[in-house]
């Protein structure tokens, strides 16, 4: 493979798939076959002539590498389909390293038909054996430049600190727009706050910077506070938590 460009089949359909998949094409990657529950090629690549299947098994083309662009729950059932000349590669970062072949984990969100951002996103690469680990990084090296070879203990540690800097951070936003559109305030209002709270995470500076009623112990603007999610009690437990975990949080670091 080190004489000649990688040729590859492009699994799944969705935004790893045609934004990781079409900067792959652009690097002069050769994309030998799709495989998807459609059959079809998906939307941007030039590869149109690429044959498609929706049968791993029935994959009967030349290629090096099956790029598993799928959903986590399918991504080992469908390896174990795979015919024996192609080698996995998974994109998860909580799943394990597939026993052959490797995994390129994107700490960070992929964008939908967007293979031009592809360039800078920070790639986790992870196998169970130096030689697939090296051919990995060269493989993710053609179409990002931030790439960071590790283990899989630490990948999947990871993603664990991704769910909180991100998803949980992502979702306490969604609530707060939905609060500040339900009581009819503008957004403007947090905008300045959010841009300060980013940036001191950023700087590796979120524990000093906690602010609020959770860790000055207001006890009565908390109880306030939770009455008035009374209509959303998912809400309220999650006040009821972050509050919780930061009073934890601060009182484990002042014993």
């Amino acid at each position: 493979m080190a004489d000649r460009a990688p040729r590859v089949i492009v699994f799944g359909s969705g935004n790893v798939a045609t934004s990781l998949g079409r900067a792959w094409e652009a690097s002069g990657v050769v994309i030998a076959g799709f495989c998807n529950r459609q059959g079809l090629v998906p939307p941007g690549f030039t590869s149109t002539d690429a044959p498609c299947f929706t049968n791993p098994a029935a994959i009967d083309v030349a290629a090096d590498y099956a790029l598993m662009a799928v959903r986590d729950e399918v991504v080992f059932p469908l390896i174990e389909q795979l015919p024996s000349h192609l080698t996995p590669v998974h994109f998860s970062g909580a799943q394990r390293n597939p026993d052959i072949g490797g995994v390129i984990w994107c700490a960070q969100s992929i964008q939908p038909n967007n293979p031009e951002h592809v360039g800078t996103i920070p790639m986790v690469i992870t196998a169970n054996d130096e030689v697939h680990r090296e051919a990995l990084t060269a493989l993710a090296g053609r179409i990002s430049n931030q790439l960071y070879p590790t283990t899989e203990e630490k990948r999947q540690k990871g993603h664990l600190t991704a769910v909180f800097a991100v998803n949980f951070t992502n979702h306490a936003l969604a609530v707060a727009q939905e609060l500040a559109k339900q009581a009819e305030l503008p957004w403007d209002w947090f905008v300045p706050m959010i841009e300060a709270m980013s940036q001191g995470a950023i700087e590796g500076n979120a524990f000093e910077r906690q602010t609020g009623p959770g860790i000055r112990r207001e006890d009565a603007i908390i109880r306030s506070q939770l009455e008035s999610l009374e209509a959303h009690p998912a809400w309220q437990k999650f006040y009821e938590a972050a509050t919780a975990s930061i009073q934890h949080l601060h009182d484990n670091a002042d014993s």
